[in-house]
């Protein structure tokens, strides 16, 4: 985005003459007297945030000494506010170094505010803002959101980010256009774990960069296979320079970064909140800024002028091959894989058309098959054969099914109170999560088939027992991913927590790890098989082992209808002790409206010593 600009040039006030001296200090007097320091604008600029253990009550949310004249600039707004003023009279430096040309939107919000006097000030040409301005080239601004992607530990949750659009753009293409992203500066020899534990503990900086557009559509469309959702905001090109001179201003420096509050998502709504300081965006954010919520609250406020949706290269080759009956299909999978079969008989038997729906469904899965491996030479081949055969016939264009924009999906906290019975021993519990989404939930406005779920906390109250913590699931996330001719992606899932293995003879709390992988089938548009091979580890008082592991297996249904989703599965483990659990369950979610829900669940289970059965019927909220 540009070069880095230290703070290590100091005030050279004294270089001025006496006039000069005395005019800054008035400048400075009137900005004390204005109280600018207190003002939003202020505050807003120089991203503070309330912080009780600060001397000031506040600080900033960026941590990097560049973006402060002051020492204490990042919890002291007054200080940072006076020696900015003394650095845009500067003479020490001149031009792209200079605090007017650094810090651009600072000065001009001073200056509409104090009414600097031009004759006083040191005259900047900053060139390389300038040249930075032109070539963005800016006219609109869009909000992106890349929907999950849940083999990407960075993205399961989505992303968002901005696109700065020209003013011709309705004439031309979006791809050259540029982005805006946020993310954390990470360090490629973490693994996944080491990942997530440092997103969550803030173990990575945050940095913001821009390139063009089309590199982003390249990373999530198409390497990624994740539908892109577009909001084209209704901000003037006024207020899109302001937040374009507020970016460079942030070129190269250093955020905090966690996951769930200081993300991709959130620095990004500061922006949005920045040049329009009346609508509320971060304020309502604590710790669950989401991209989707983000994106609901863009919403809700009113600032979108459109919504256009960008289906993945997955989603559209999907769309393909259920367009066509299971022998063209077939026949497509052969010639993707032969070009001979361009010259068979029975490709040849077949019209123009249906030639054309063969030959597009082999180069299309081919494509996307390159973009996911390794490019080969006889691939790379048979895909231009393939391109020359597509040219002589006709296709025809393939519909994609829009679905229901992630705005309009239930919201990510959930609170529930449920009445059951187990074994003639009534209960009550209360749940409560964090995030995200299960897959009983109602799914509108969500990817089908996957589940992400953190901090899933259930308290239990048994009137002879008192409350006891029944379960607290750290992660729990499950992703059933449909196979056909083409496609065969594995499903799995994964999960860490504590939970309460219950028997006649009493209960214990155990922690546990499981996990499962294997495959799951489409067998009509509302109804999935999936069957998955298990494995577990359990720490478990009750086990002469400190860690036991055992080996399983679980298959079922989803059934998705308009009232809700349902969900029919058998399942268990055999611990290498010899000691064994199974368990037979039926779950109905009711959807009530799109953040109201009843959940019954109805299951039995088998233990080497015992077996009992639990039915509990309870209300949902998502907040």
């Amino acid at each position: 985005m540009g070069l880095l600009f230290s703070s290590t040039a100091q005030s050279q006030v004294a270089t001025h003459n006496t006039s000069d001296i005395n005019y800054i200090e008035s400048v400075k007097a009137e900005a004390i007297r204005q109280n600018l320091a207190g003002q939003k604008m202020w505050r807003g600029l120089l991203h503070y945030k309330d912080d009780r253990f600060s001397s000031s009550g506040y600080s900033s949310y960026v941590d990097d000494s560049n973006f402060f004249y002051a020492e204490d600039g990042n919890v002291n707004a007054e200080g940072e506010l006076l020696r900015t003023i003394e650095e845009m009279f500067s003479l020490e430096l001149t031009g792209n170094e200079h605090a007017q040309c650094r810090f651009v939107y600072r000065f001009k919000w001073l200056d509409s505010q104090l009414n600097l006097d031009n004759k006083k000030l040191p005259q900047q040409i900053c060139t390389d803002y300038t040249q930075w301005r032109d070539q963005v080239n800016a006219h609109s601004v869009s909000l992106i959101f890349p929907a999950t992607a849940l083999n990407s530990p960075s993205s399961m949750f989505g992303h968002t980010l901005l696109r700065f659009d020209p003013k011709d753009i309705d004439e031309g293409s979006d791809w050259l256009s540029y982005a805006l992203n946020f993310g954390a500066n990470i360090d490629n020899d973490d693994n996944s774990f080491f990942f997530a534990f440092r997103g969550l503990a803030g173990g990575y900086p945050g940095v913001y960069n821009m390139m063009r557009y089309f590199e982003k559509i390249k990373e999530y469309n198409r390497m990624e296979n994740r539908d892109i959702w577009e909001y084209r905001l209704n901000y003037t090109p006024a207020e899109v320079d302001q937040i374009l001179a507020h970016v460079w201003e942030l070129k190269d420096i250093n955020f905090d970064y966690y996951f769930f509050d200081e993300n991709c998502a959130f620095r990004l709504l500061e922006l949005l909140e920045l040049v329009r300081p009346e609508v509320n965006l971060t304020g309502r954010f604590k710790l669950d800024a989401i991209p989707t919520n983000t994106v609901r609250a863009v919403v809700n406020e009113g600032l979108v002028e459109s919504t256009h949706f960008r289906p993945s290269e997955l989603a559209v080759l999907h769309a393909r091959i259920e367009s066509l009956p299971e022998p063209l299909q077939d026949m497509g999978k052969q010639l993707a894989n032969d070009i001979a079969v361009l010259e068979g008989a029975e490709f040849q038997s077949l019209n123009n058309e249906e030639q054309g729906e063969v030959v597009q469904i082999a180069y299309s899965y081919l494509r996307y098959v390159q973009m996911q491996t390794q490019r080969t030479k006889a691939m790379a081949k048979r895909s231009h054969q393939l391109l020359l055969a597509l040219n002589k016939r006709s296709s025809k264009e393939v519909l994609v099914p829009q679905p229901d924009a992630p705005e309009t999906g239930h919201k990510t906290i959930m609170t529930g109170l449920s009445l059951g019975e187990r074994n003639d021993d009534v209960f009550q519990q209360v749940n409560y999560r964090i995030t995200y989404h299960d897959l009983l939930d109602n799914e509108k406005g969500y990817l089908r088939g996957a589940q992400i779920i953190l901090f899933n906390t259930e308290l239990r109250h048994y009137q002879d027992d008192g409350v006891k913590l029944n379960r607290f699931d750290i992660v729990d996330i499950t992703s059933l991913s449909k196979r056909n001719l083409f496609l065969e992606p594995l499903s799995w899932k994964v999960q860490v927590g504590f939970e309460r293995v219950y028997s006649r003879g009493g209960d214990t709390g155990v922690f546990q790890l499981n996990g499962g992988a294997g495959h799951s089938y489409e067998l009509s548009d509302s109804t999935e098989f999936f069957g998955l091979l298990t494995g577990r580890l359990e720490y478990n008082e009750e086990f002469s082992s400190i860690i036991e592991p055992g080996i399983g297996a679980e298959t079922g249904f989803l059934y998705y209808s308009p009232i809700g989703a349902m969900k029919l599965d058998v399942g268990g483990y055999k611990f290498w002790n010899n000691d064994y659990r199974m368990k037979a369950a039926f779950n109905q979610n009711f959807n009530l409206a799109v953040d109201h829900a009843i959940r019954l669940s109805v299951a039995q289970e088998w233990h080497h010593d015992d077996d009992f059965y639990e039915v509990s019927v309870g209300y949902r909220y998502y907040f």
